[in-house]
Protein backbone atom coordinates (compact mmCIF):
# COMPACT_ATOMS: atom_id res chain seq x y z
CA UNK A 1 0.00 0.00 0.00
CA UNK A 2 1.40 3.75 -0.70
CA UNK A 3 0.86 5.85 2.13
CA UNK A 4 1.60 8.65 0.00
CA UNK A 5 -1.07 8.67 -1.95
CA UNK A 6 -2.76 11.88 -1.11
CA UNK A 7 -6.86 9.95 -2.00
CA UNK A 8 -6.09 7.77 0.86
CA UNK A 9 -9.13 7.82 3.10
CA UNK A 10 -8.49 9.59 6.60
CA UNK A 11 -9.37 8.33 9.66
CA UNK A 12 -10.40 10.73 12.40
CA UNK A 13 -10.14 9.49 15.96
CA UNK A 14 -12.69 10.66 18.47
CA UNK A 15 -12.45 8.43 21.54
CA UNK A 16 -8.50 7.39 21.63
CA UNK A 17 -6.93 7.56 24.94
CA UNK A 18 -3.71 8.16 25.65
CA UNK A 19 -2.03 7.72 29.17
CA UNK A 20 1.96 8.60 28.05
CA UNK A 21 3.74 10.73 26.08
CA UNK A 22 7.13 10.15 25.68
CA UNK A 23 10.21 11.79 23.31
CA UNK A 24 12.02 9.35 21.75
CA UNK A 25 16.04 9.37 19.82
CA UNK A 26 13.96 8.78 16.32
CA UNK A 27 10.19 9.66 15.84
CA UNK A 28 7.97 7.72 13.43
CA UNK A 29 6.90 10.93 12.01
CA UNK A 30 9.67 13.35 11.87
CA UNK A 31 7.80 16.77 13.07
CA UNK A 32 4.79 15.85 14.59
CA UNK A 33 3.89 17.34 17.21
CA UNK A 34 1.90 16.02 20.59
CA UNK A 35 -0.82 18.71 22.28
CA UNK A 36 -1.95 18.21 25.54
CA UNK A 37 -5.60 19.52 27.54
CA UNK A 38 -6.13 19.78 30.03
CA UNK A 39 -10.22 18.64 31.00
CA UNK A 40 -12.59 20.02 33.82
CA UNK A 41 -14.43 17.47 35.50
CA UNK A 42 -16.86 19.83 36.65
CA UNK A 43 -17.73 19.76 32.92
CA UNK A 44 -18.53 16.15 32.71
CA UNK A 45 -21.25 14.75 34.90
CA UNK A 46 -21.15 11.52 33.43
CA UNK A 47 -18.06 10.85 35.16
CA UNK A 48 -19.17 12.47 38.97
CA UNK A 49 -22.18 10.06 38.27
CA UNK A 50 -20.28 7.19 37.69
CA UNK A 51 -18.15 8.04 40.83
CA UNK A 52 -21.01 8.59 42.76
CA UNK A 53 -22.45 5.03 42.05
CA UNK A 54 -19.18 3.44 42.75
CA UNK A 55 -18.85 5.08 46.14
CA UNK A 56 -22.49 3.85 46.97
CA UNK A 57 -22.31 0.40 45.39
CA UNK A 58 -19.25 -0.55 45.87
CA UNK A 59 -17.54 1.36 48.77
CA UNK A 60 -15.32 3.45 46.72
CA UNK A 61 -13.67 6.28 48.47
CA UNK A 62 -15.15 9.64 46.60
CA UNK A 63 -13.06 11.25 44.13
CA UNK A 64 -14.64 14.56 44.14
CA UNK A 65 -15.63 17.38 45.83
CA UNK A 66 -19.11 17.55 47.30
CA UNK A 67 -19.62 20.75 45.32
CA UNK A 68 -19.85 18.59 42.01
CA UNK A 69 -21.85 15.51 43.66
CA UNK A 70 -24.09 18.55 43.89
CA UNK A 71 -23.92 20.10 40.87
CA UNK A 72 -24.36 17.25 38.85
CA UNK A 73 -27.73 16.58 40.63
CA UNK A 74 -28.56 20.27 39.25
CA UNK A 75 -27.74 18.38 35.76
CA UNK A 76 -30.02 15.43 36.26
CA UNK A 77 -32.40 17.87 37.35
CA UNK A 78 -32.56 20.02 34.16
CA UNK A 79 -32.49 16.68 31.75
CA UNK A 80 -35.96 15.97 33.54
CA UNK A 81 -36.99 19.76 33.08
CA UNK A 82 -40.63 19.85 32.67
CA UNK A 83 -42.88 23.09 31.55
CA UNK A 84 -45.05 22.50 34.51
CA UNK A 85 -42.71 22.64 36.67
CA UNK A 86 -40.43 25.20 38.07
CA UNK A 87 -36.77 23.65 38.02
CA UNK A 88 -36.95 24.82 41.83
CA UNK A 89 -39.57 21.73 41.72
CA UNK A 90 -38.39 19.51 39.52
CA UNK A 91 -35.51 19.48 41.49
CA UNK A 92 -36.86 18.71 44.78
CA UNK A 93 -38.70 16.09 42.90
CA UNK A 94 -35.60 14.30 41.18
CA UNK A 95 -34.10 14.74 44.97
CA UNK A 96 -36.94 12.33 46.85
CA UNK A 97 -38.58 10.41 43.83
CA UNK A 98 -35.87 7.16 43.69
CA UNK A 99 -33.86 8.58 40.75
CA UNK A 100 -30.52 6.20 40.95
CA UNK A 101 -28.44 8.95 39.41
CA UNK A 102 -29.72 11.45 42.19
CA UNK A 103 -30.00 9.01 44.82
CA UNK A 104 -26.06 8.03 44.31
CA UNK A 105 -24.82 11.54 44.05
CA UNK A 106 -26.51 12.91 47.32
CA UNK A 107 -24.78 9.90 48.79
CA UNK A 108 -21.63 10.57 47.97
CA UNK A 109 -22.20 14.78 48.65
CA UNK A 110 -23.13 13.57 52.16
CA UNK A 111 -20.15 10.97 52.41
CA UNK A 112 -17.80 14.19 51.71
CA UNK A 113 -19.69 16.29 54.00
CA UNK A 114 -19.48 14.19 56.75
CA UNK A 115 -15.94 13.68 56.17
CA UNK A 116 -15.72 17.22 56.22
CA UNK A 117 -17.83 17.62 59.43
CA UNK A 118 -15.93 15.23 61.37
CA UNK A 119 -12.44 16.96 60.02
CA UNK A 120 -13.63 20.46 61.78
CA UNK A 121 -14.68 22.44 58.63
CA UNK A 122 -17.74 24.36 58.02
CA UNK A 123 -20.06 24.67 55.00
CA UNK A 124 -19.24 27.86 53.00
CA UNK A 125 -21.74 31.00 53.29
CA UNK A 126 -24.19 31.67 51.25
CA UNK A 127 -23.29 33.96 47.92
CA UNK A 128 -25.26 36.95 49.26
CA UNK A 129 -24.60 39.36 46.67
CA UNK A 130 -26.23 36.82 44.06
CA UNK A 131 -29.19 36.51 46.60
CA UNK A 132 -29.04 40.02 46.95
CA UNK A 133 -29.61 40.79 43.29
CA UNK A 134 -32.44 38.23 42.97
CA UNK A 135 -34.20 40.33 45.43
CA UNK A 136 -33.17 43.46 43.41
CA UNK A 137 -34.55 41.92 40.03
CA UNK A 138 -38.00 41.51 41.65
CA UNK A 139 -38.20 44.72 43.69
CA UNK A 140 -37.57 46.89 39.98
CA UNK A 141 -37.84 44.09 37.47
CA UNK A 142 -34.73 45.15 36.17
CA UNK A 143 -32.61 42.62 34.18
CA UNK A 144 -30.37 40.18 36.37
CA UNK A 145 -26.80 40.84 36.29
CA UNK A 146 -25.99 36.92 37.09
CA UNK A 147 -26.22 34.04 35.00
CA UNK A 148 -28.59 31.31 35.49
CA UNK A 149 -25.89 29.26 36.91
CA UNK A 150 -24.92 31.14 39.25
CA UNK A 151 -28.67 31.89 40.68
CA UNK A 152 -29.06 28.10 40.78
CA UNK A 153 -25.78 27.42 42.33
CA UNK A 154 -27.08 30.41 45.07
CA UNK A 155 -30.00 27.83 46.15
CA UNK A 156 -27.34 25.26 46.46
CA UNK A 157 -24.79 27.42 48.55
CA UNK A 158 -27.84 28.56 50.94
CA UNK A 159 -29.05 24.23 51.09
CA UNK A 160 -26.07 23.73 52.04
CA UNK A 161 -25.91 26.02 54.89
CA UNK A 162 -28.62 25.27 56.45
CA UNK A 163 -29.53 21.67 56.07
CA UNK A 164 -29.97 20.41 59.50
CA UNK A 165 -28.63 17.45 60.95
CA UNK A 166 -29.32 14.31 59.31
CA UNK A 167 -31.78 16.12 56.83
CA UNK A 168 -29.00 16.43 53.78
CA UNK A 169 -28.37 18.66 51.39
CA UNK A 170 -30.81 17.69 48.87
CA UNK A 171 -33.95 17.40 52.00
CA UNK A 172 -32.74 20.89 52.90
CA UNK A 173 -33.20 22.25 49.45
CA UNK A 174 -36.90 20.47 49.25
CA UNK A 175 -37.80 21.93 52.43
CA UNK A 176 -36.45 25.42 51.29
CA UNK A 177 -38.25 25.33 48.08
CA UNK A 178 -41.82 24.01 49.93
CA UNK A 179 -40.88 27.58 52.12
CA UNK A 180 -40.23 30.08 49.21
CA UNK A 181 -36.97 30.84 50.10
CA UNK A 182 -36.02 30.08 46.59
CA UNK A 183 -38.76 31.63 44.82
CA UNK A 184 -36.39 35.19 44.31
CA UNK A 185 -33.43 33.10 43.00
CA UNK A 186 -35.61 31.11 40.78
CA UNK A 187 -37.35 33.75 39.42
CA UNK A 188 -33.65 35.44 38.55
CA UNK A 189 -32.75 32.27 37.03
CA UNK A 190 -35.91 32.30 34.63
CA UNK A 191 -35.28 35.68 33.47
CA UNK A 192 -31.08 35.58 32.81
CA UNK A 193 -32.13 32.35 30.96
CA UNK A 194 -34.58 34.40 28.95
CA UNK A 195 -32.08 36.92 28.30
CA UNK A 196 -29.58 34.70 27.32
CA UNK A 197 -31.44 32.46 25.17
CA UNK A 198 -32.51 35.56 23.26
CA UNK A 199 -29.43 37.06 22.83
CA UNK A 200 -28.50 33.54 21.07
CA UNK A 201 -31.56 33.50 19.02
CA UNK A 202 -30.45 37.18 17.83
CA UNK A 203 -27.49 35.87 15.86
CA UNK A 204 -29.54 33.16 13.49
CA UNK A 205 -30.38 33.82 10.12
CA UNK A 206 -34.16 34.83 9.74
CA UNK A 207 -34.20 31.45 7.25
CA UNK A 208 -32.61 29.67 9.38
CA UNK A 209 -34.33 26.27 10.63
CA UNK A 210 -31.74 24.62 11.69
CA UNK A 211 -30.43 27.45 14.60
CA UNK A 212 -33.60 27.54 16.53
CA UNK A 213 -33.95 23.86 17.58
CA UNK A 214 -30.46 23.61 18.32
CA UNK A 215 -30.49 26.62 20.73
CA UNK A 216 -33.66 24.58 22.36
CA UNK A 217 -31.36 21.50 22.46
CA UNK A 218 -28.67 23.30 23.80
CA UNK A 219 -30.62 25.17 26.83
CA UNK A 220 -31.25 22.04 27.72
CA UNK A 221 -28.70 20.01 27.69
CA UNK A 222 -25.64 22.95 28.72
CA UNK A 223 -23.73 22.23 31.74
CA UNK A 224 -22.94 23.90 34.64
CA UNK A 225 -20.95 26.70 33.90
CA UNK A 226 -21.75 27.05 30.25
CA UNK A 227 -22.84 29.23 27.92
CA UNK A 228 -25.83 28.60 25.45
CA UNK A 229 -23.64 28.96 22.61
CA UNK A 230 -20.81 26.71 24.39
CA UNK A 231 -23.20 23.97 24.43
CA UNK A 232 -24.75 24.46 21.25
CA UNK A 233 -20.92 23.88 20.03
CA UNK A 234 -19.89 20.91 22.22
CA UNK A 235 -23.46 19.40 20.89
CA UNK A 236 -22.27 19.63 17.09
CA UNK A 237 -18.91 18.32 18.26
CA UNK A 238 -19.84 15.63 19.93
CA UNK A 239 -23.63 14.43 19.33
CA UNK A 240 -23.89 12.43 15.95
CA UNK A 241 -27.86 12.92 15.52
CA UNK A 242 -26.80 16.70 16.18
CA UNK A 243 -24.70 16.61 13.48
CA UNK A 244 -26.35 14.56 10.88
CA UNK A 245 -29.37 16.79 11.46
CA UNK A 246 -27.24 19.78 10.83
CA UNK A 247 -26.20 18.26 7.45
CA UNK A 248 -29.42 17.03 6.55
CA UNK A 249 -31.11 20.90 6.93
CA UNK A 250 -28.20 22.21 5.14
CA UNK A 251 -28.20 19.76 2.38
CA UNK A 252 -24.67 18.44 3.27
Amino acid sequence: MNNDNPRRKRRILRSLRVDEVSGVDHPAQEGAGAVLRKSNTMNNPEDVIRDALAVRDDGAEPQFDADLYEQAILHEARLENSATETFAQVLARVASNGNDHVDALVFASQRVRDREAAMGKSAPAAPSPVALDAERVRKSGSSPRYARDDYHGAMQEIAKAEARPGEGVAGAFARLVSEGRFDDLYAAAELAEEHERAEAMSKAAPEDRFYPMLMDLALMRKRQGETIEQAASRLLHEDATVRDAYAAVNGL
